[in-house]
């Protein structure tokens, strides 16, 4: 069956009622197909269990940096007291240029 995307309701008959008839059945097939594939997992779950990966060196490295990173706090608590003290002693000062580079680098 061919669909003109350019006269949806064109002389073929091929509008958008057909369309969704069209899409109705190809998800009455993905369902079938789900239900199918439902019964078949058990078989290629044994299958899957003998196949092995190798990471290369540079995987492997990721892999443990990410490690590394995941055991770090997500907030410098120190950092974050110097700021609080800086702001309450008067001694932090905004750079509005820094801040403004940093806003427009996040745009491009």
């Amino acid at each position: 069956m061919v669909i003109d995307f350019n006269s949806p309701n064109g002389p073929n008959g091929a509008g958008r009622s057909g369309q969704t008839a069209g899409a109705a059945g190809k998800r009455e097939a993905a369902s079938v197909d789900n239900t199918a594939g439902q019964q078949s997992a058990p078989q290629s779950t044994q299958s899957e269990s003998n196949s092995s990966v190798n990471l290369s060196a540079q995987a492997q490295q990721l892999q443990a940096i990410e490690e590394k990173l995941r055991d770090l706090p997500e907030v410098d608590n120190e950092r974050v007291s110097q700021i609080k003290q800086a702001i309450a002693d008067g001694s932090y000062k905004v750079d509005s240029s820094r801040i403004a580079d940093k806003l427009l680098s996040l745009e491009s």
